[in-house]
Formats: C-alpha cells, sequence, structure tokens
C-alpha cells in the first residue's frame, strides 16, 4: 500500500508567473494600432494620387514656387481637371477658384493662381485675372481660353516631391507593392478575427 502525505496546510501554492506575457499585450496592441494607422494612410494617399485621378482623369501637376503658399505648399502635388470649352469654363470656374495656365505661348511652364477677376473679351469668351495667393499684386497677363489647362480639383502636401523623383516604372511599383501590403494585412487581420472567434465558441463549449 501506498501512502502519500499531503502538503501542510500552510504551503505555499504553487504560481505560474503570467506578469510577462500580460505585459507584452498593450505593446503588441500598441504595435498593431501603429501599423494600422501607417497602412491606412498609406492607402489614403494611395486612393488620392491614383485611384481618383485614373477613374476621373485628372492630371498630376507639382508645385515647384511658394506663389500660392500657404494654401499650395511648395512641393505639393495638385490635380488638375481639363477644361475643354468656354462653356465648361463658364460653369466651373468662379472668382476664387485654383486655375492652371500657360500664360505665354513660347513657354511650356505652367502656374497654377488663383482667380480674381473675371471679365468677357469682345467675342463674349471669359478672360480670367489670376494672382498667387503669397504675392502682393495680380499677375501681368491676361487669361484666356487658349492659355486655360485646367482647375485644380484637390491637392496632396509633399507628395510632388516623391513623384518628380520617380520614374513611372517606380511609381507602378510602388503601388503594386503597396497594395499586396493592404491586402496582406487586411487577410491577416481576418485571419486573426476568425481565430479569436473559434477559440472563444471552444471555451464556451
Amino acid at each position: 500500500m501506498t501512502a502519500t502525505l499531503d502538503p501542510p496546510a500552510d504551503s505555499p501554492a504553487e504560481v505560474v508567473d503570467d506578469e510577462p506575457r500580460t505585459a507584452a499585450r498593450p505593446v503588441s496592441r500598441a504595435l498593431r494600432l501603429v501599423l494600422l494607422a501607417l497602412l491606412t494612410l498609406l492607402g489614403a494617399v494611395l486612393v488620392l494620387v491614383v485611384a481618383v485621378p485614373r477613374v476621373l482623369g485628372l492630371v498630376p501637376l507639382t508645385i515647384l514656387s511658394g506663389s500660392m503658399e500657404p494654401t499650395l505648399p511648395v512641393g505639393s502635388q495638385v490635380f488638375v481637371d481639363p477644361v475643354e470649352s468656354a462653356e465648361q469654363a463658364r460653369e466651373e470656374i468662379t472668382v476664387g477658384s485654383i486655375i492652371t495656365v500657360m500664360p505665354r505661348p513660347d513657354d511650356p511652364t505652367l502656374v497654377t493662381h488663383r482667380v480674381v477677376a473675371i471679365e468677357q473679351d469682345v467675342s463674349g469668351r471669359p478672360v480670367w485675372t489670376t494672382k498667387g495667393d503669397a504675392n502682393g499684386g495680380v499677375d501681368d497677363w491676361e487669361v484666356t481660353q487658349t492659355q486655360l489647362r485646367g482647375v485644380v480639383r484637390y491637392h496632396v502636401p509633399w507628395v510632388g516631391y516623391v513623384a518628380s523623383s520617380m520614374s513611372q516604372t517606380d511609381k507602378d511599383t510602388v503601388v503594386r507593392w503597396s497594395a499586396g501590403a493592404l491586402f496582406v494585412y487586411a487577410a491577416y487581420q481576418l485571419l486573426a478575427a476568425w481565430r479569436g472567434r473559434h477559440r472563444g465558441g471552444r471555451r464556451a463549449a
């Protein structure tokens, strides 16, 4: 016959130290939140810089001077909606609109400034006076339909710096890798959620 002795009532019970695991959870959660925030920001930038312009036919241009600061900081990328006709120009361009023009026919330089006045020529077609927000006076040219290139729909700060330094091939590569990263992270989140529900169901059973 084998006998076992019960431990004294005052002997300490065995304790498993769960503190390291518990302490690691907030850190892991914080890292996931940071990663989620970065991927969300990246996704939003990709939508604004790549998806929306392709769908709407907008033309991306980089702001190279400070004449429109603080509205359009240097290095911003503006997205211009081409204006094809005088009728479209009348409907879409008002005082306060920001437009892109080629003011001099012998110079391909484009200028993006704000409309401060609208008049008509002898044929009844609109003529726009423009001014940079940071400039003291109006531009020394008047913009006609021939000089007009389009209306600025929106801009994304700082993106122009990156876009100007990359070839189209590089841009396409970044888009593909970024889209892949977003897909992988979304799949990981779905798998983690499924595992959590599965484990919870087993515990309840």
